[in-house]
Parts: structure tokens; C-alpha cells; sequence
């Protein structure tokens, strides 16, 4: 419905107008109606109508002067002349205010009404135009969106180093992206695929996943952290900014809900790689690259779980990055002791190679040594005897008299460092694992002691932690954890005359109630009645 104000100094003009056509049929209602231009414009300050009929000659503000104020504040709106014969001159002023229609008194309610249906299509084909500018606006932002993806894409996999860092920050707030912390981290996740069931393996289906995964994934991130989520060939990736503070407690969290939720919502499994912290935007490719060998080390390794590049690599964020992709797999294979999958792909490495073109094999030995050395720094920091031996040999590789011997060298030389990297890691563990048990014995009456806290202090993930706490001491952290603060508790309710609650409190416990349950549970019977037993058997001796 379009809303009219009429305008005439007569009032029985007005009256016949208002009673004569049928306003609802032909889609418009009256508004209201004013004797003058003063009139208009006071109703006007309150509600504009879609059109306004008025008349040209009127007393206190005339038609043309009241068209030329509404065309100032409202120029959108309708107008129609009610003329006289004698009205040609303001006539011409009326073309010159752009007026749609005039109506020549007597007025026929015929033309009056047929001037309301060409009025009404005009207002139809406005909006008509007015949806398809909204089209245009909603393909800009298409674009938009487009060029916005084009650049995240950008910079997980271009050179942005010399770009300088203001000139990024700029082009963060052209695209408005949520990566204005001072502190990034990258996540990228990738769907395990022996985890699917057949009709998710369908392609369609799988790239419904992918998008569905896409806004869940952007869904848990955003509740903790700013950042970008976007899809990227198979995987998604999860840009983190935000302050050191909230990095730290929040990234944890945001991995393991993640893994999580996934597998509840789509019953299937991910892998998540996650890198190294940066500061500079600068660095998210090599970020990016990093969280890449976190995801291969985990598929390799089958464990399809959350791999941080922190828990495999030591050396630092470009000591970690290769732009080949058989180097990759090459320090991986290294790193996570994989012997028979590595010469497999040693063998895949010489096959074609000719003695022939020296300069060729000599650059092709050289690349594939330097990444070899640079698997072996990244978890050894200093050479040894026998590699720095091994590194003096390198001139002589290629004197070797066949393709199959220099190959063969190489497979020995990448088993010798395999070996050294897992004694080195085994030896990490094993202190790893002596010094965080040893932190639970020395600080067990702390009641903040929690397993991240404790990870914190070893300087590796929760995750990978937890499964490295088990696995060398034969138990979970939370069993140890209650293991000492029972078998302590004990002792100091049987060698001391402390009330329940210091011993409670002597234990990490800041519930009385609690620890006696706890304590119960734990050896069968109450504090109280294990104290009153040790006196017992005291006096009977």
C-alpha cells in the first residue's frame, strides 16, 4: 500500500476526492490532507507520503513553492498538479520540478484513477529497480568476499617478508579481518578420510562437509579467540589472533572442542595441525607450511589426533619449512623413526637418476643432505663425532662409481641419524617424564596442580603431555597425581596429631568433605577410621 497526502484549499475538493475513488483497490491509502502548503509540510515533518496531490493555487504557500521545498528534503516523493486551464505558466515551472502528472479541475475520478495506476507502476518499477541494486550490492559482496579469500589465501602462500608491516595492517582493515591481535597462531585441520562412511565419500557430500565443517569450526574458534576461518584445497584453516594471554589459555581449548565436536556432529575424525606462534602476519606462510609437517607427521605416524609442530620440532619456525614436498615427507619419515617406510621412499628418491649429468646429481645430493642435517639439528642441537665425520664425507658422495652405491651411502646415513634422533627424543621423554613426576611429588599440595599447568612448566601441549606422562610412567597424570596426595595424606594423618582438614589442606585439598570422600574411595575407609585402626594396632604392640 502507498500512502497519498492531498493538498487542496477547497475543502469539498478534497472531500469528493477522499470519497469517490476506492483507495485500498488500487493499493494506496490517504495519509492525510492539508488546505495549504504550510499545512503540508507541518504533516509532512512527521510522516512522507509515496505521493502528493496538490493544488497549484492556493493561499499562504502555493503548489509550486510547496513542490520546491519538498524536492530540497524529500525528492523522492510523487507529485501531482491539480491545475486550471489558466495555469500554463506554472505549468512550465511544474516540468521544471519534475512533476509526473497533472490533473486539470473539474477533475474526473476516471483520470484521477488512472493517473493512480501509472503512479503505481512507476512506484513498482522503483522498487523493482531498487531490489536489483540490492542484487548488484549483494554480488559486490560476493566479490568481496571473493577478493577477501584471495588474500588469506595469499598469505599462507606467498612471500609476504618484504612487504612491510603497516602496508599489511592496511590491507587487513580494507578486507575487515578479524587479525588485528599481536599474537597469531595457525591451525589447519584435515578430514581423516578412512574414517568416513561411504556415502560421505561421495563427492558432493564431501564438499557439503567441508563447508559444514568450515562454519562449525569458525563457530567454536570465534566464542574464545578473533581470527579467520576459510577452506583451502582439502583442508580448513584456522587463522588465531588475538593477545598472548588469550592464546595461551584459549588454543588448547579450541583444538581439543574442535576434535571433539566434529566427531560428535559428523562421526568422523580430523587431524589438526597446529604451528608455532608468530607475531607478524608477515609469517603466516611459514606458519602455515609448519602446520602442514605437524599434519603429515600425525598421518604418518596414523595418529589422525591434534599434532602440535611445537612437540616435533624444537629449532624454530623456518628451520622446520621445506618448499618441496618430497623434502617434507623426507624429514618426516626422519623424524618419527619410520625405517622401512623412509628407504621405500629413498628408493623412490634415486629411481631415474643418471651418473651422467654431474652438476645435476651433485645439487640433487647436496638438497637432499642439508634436509637430512636440518632433521637432525631441529632435535639434536649440536653435532656429534660421528655426524660431524659423516658431514666432511659429504664432498666425496658423488665419486662414488654407481647411482646404486650413492644410494646406498644415503640410506645408511639416514638410518644413523634416525637412530640418534630417537635416542635423543627417548632421553628428552625420559627426563620429561622424571621431571613432571618429579614436579607432582615436590608440589602435589598445590590445589591449583592441574595437568595444563604442569604442561605449561615442560613447555609441550596438554595433549601430547598426557600421553607422554602414561606411557613412561606406566600411569595417568590424574592417577599420579591422586596416587601422592593419598599415600602423602596418609602418612601425615598416621605420624601427626593434625585435625582432617590441615590434613586436607597439607594435600592439595580445600574441601574437607571432598578429601574424606576422595580418601574413602581411595583406600576403603574413612580418614578418621584409619587413624583410629593405626592407634589401635600401636597400643596392642
Amino acid at each position: 500500500m502507498y500512502s497519498i497526502l492531498l493538498v487542496d484549499d477547497e475543502q469539498y475538493i478534497r472531500q469528493s476526492i477522499i470519497e469517490l475513488v476506492q483507495w485500498e483497490k488500487k493499493g494506496f491509502f490517504i495519509l492525510g490532507e492539508a488546505s495549504n502548503g504550510e499545512e503540508a509540510l507541518e504533516i509532512m515533518s512527521k510522516n512522507v507520503p509515496d505521493i502528493l496531490i496538490t493544488d497549484i493555487r492556493m493561499p499562504v504557500m502555493n503548489g509550486i513553492e510547496l513542490t520546491k521545498r519538498i524536492r530540497e528534503k524529500h525528492p523522492s516523493v510523487k507529485i501531482v498538479f491539480l491545475s486550471g486551464h489558466d495555469d500554463f505558466d506554472y505549468a512550465v515551472s511544474g516540468i521544471k520540478l519534475n512533476i509526473i502528472e497533472y490533473l486539470l479541475k473539474p477533475i474526473s475520478i476516471k483520470d484521477l484513477e488512472k493517473m493512480l495506476d501509472q503512479v503505481r507502476e512507476i512506484l513498482i518499477e522503483e522498487k523493482r529497480e531498487a531490489n536489483d541494486l540490492k542484487r548488484i550490492e549483494t554480488n559486490y559482496l560476493e566479490n568481496f568476499q571473493g577478493i577477501k579469500m584471495s588474500f588469506l589465501v595469499s598469505l599462507i602462500t606467498d612471500n609476504y617478508k618484504e612487504v612491510p608491516e603497516e602496508e599489511i595492517q592496511k590491507l587487513v582493515e580494507t578486507y575487515r579481518l578479524n587479525l588485528t591481535g599481536n599474537r597469531n597462531v595457525l591451525l589447519n585441520v584435515n578430514i581423516d578420510k578412512s574414517t568416513l562412511n561411504k556415502s560421505q565419500l561421495e563427492n558432493h557430500n564431501l564438499e557439503m562437509m567441508k563447508f559444514s565443517l568450515a562454519n562449525v569450526t569458525r563457530k567454536i574458534s570465534s566464542k574464545y579467540l578473533g581470527g579467520e576461518v576459510f577452506n583451502f584445497t582439502s583442508n580448513i584453516v584456522v587463522m588465531l589472533s588475538d593477545t598472548k594471554e588469550n592464546i595461551d589459555l584459549y588454543k588448547d581449548i579450541i583444538v581439543r572442542e574442535i576434535s571433539e565436536t566434529i566427531k560428535k556432529l559428523f562421526h568422523f575424525s580430523v587431524g589438526i595441525g597446529v604451528s608455532e606462534e608468530y607475531n607478524s602476519l608477515s609469517d603466516a606462510r611459514l606458519s602455515f607450511q609448519s602446520s602442514i609437517s605437524a599434519l603429515n607427521y600425525g598421518m604418518l605416524m596414523k595418529r589422525n589426533k591434534e599434532v602440535y609442530i611445537s612437540d616435533i620440532e624444537t629449532s624454530g619456525l623456518e628451520k622446520m619449512v621445506f618448499d618441496e614436498s618430497n623434502e617434507t615427507k623426507l624429514i618426516s619419515l626422519i623424524k618419527i623413526a619410520s625405517k622401512e617406510e623412509l628407504l621405500e621412499f629413498i628408493d623412490e628418491l634415486f629411481q631415474g637418476l643418471e651418473k651422467d649429468n654431474e652438476t645435476h646429481l651433485q645439487i640433487f645430493l647436496m638438497e637432499l643432505y642439508v634436509s637430512v642435517l636440518k632433521a637432525y639439528k631441529s632435535v639434536i642441537p649440536i653435532y656429534d663425532t660421528t655426524m660431524l665425520q659423516r658431514i666432511q664425507m659429504i664432498s666425496d658422495i658423488h665419486y662414488y662409481q654407481e647411482i646404486e652405491e650413492i644410494r646406498d651411502w644415503f640410506k645408511e646415513f639416514c638410518l644413523t641419524v634416525v637412530d640418534s634422533i630417537h635416542l635423543q627424543r627417548k632421553k628428552k621423554t625420559d627426563s620429561l617424564a622424571k621431571k613432571s613426576y618429579d614436579y607432582l611429588v615436590n608440589n602435589y599440595n598445590d590445589p591449583a596442580l592441574s595437568l595444563k599447568l604442569v604442561s605449561k612448566k615442560m613447555a609441550i601441549s596438554p595433549s601430547y603431555f598426557s600421553s607422554l606422562f602414561k606411557k613412561e610412567n606406566g600411569i595417568s597424570f590424574t592417577n599420579a597425581l591422586i596416587k601422592i596426595r593419598m599415600d602423602k595424606a596418609k602418612e601425615h594423618l598416621l605420624t601427626t596429631d593434625s585435625k582432617i582438614i590441615e590434613v586436607a589442606l597439607a594435600s592439595g585439598y580445600t574441601d574437607q568433605h571432598y578429601f574424606s570422600y576422595c580418601f574413602k574411595k581411595y583406600f576403603g575407609e574413612s580418614p578418621n577410621k584409619i587413624r583410629e585402626s593405626f592407634k589401635e594396632k600401636e597400643l596392642l604392640v
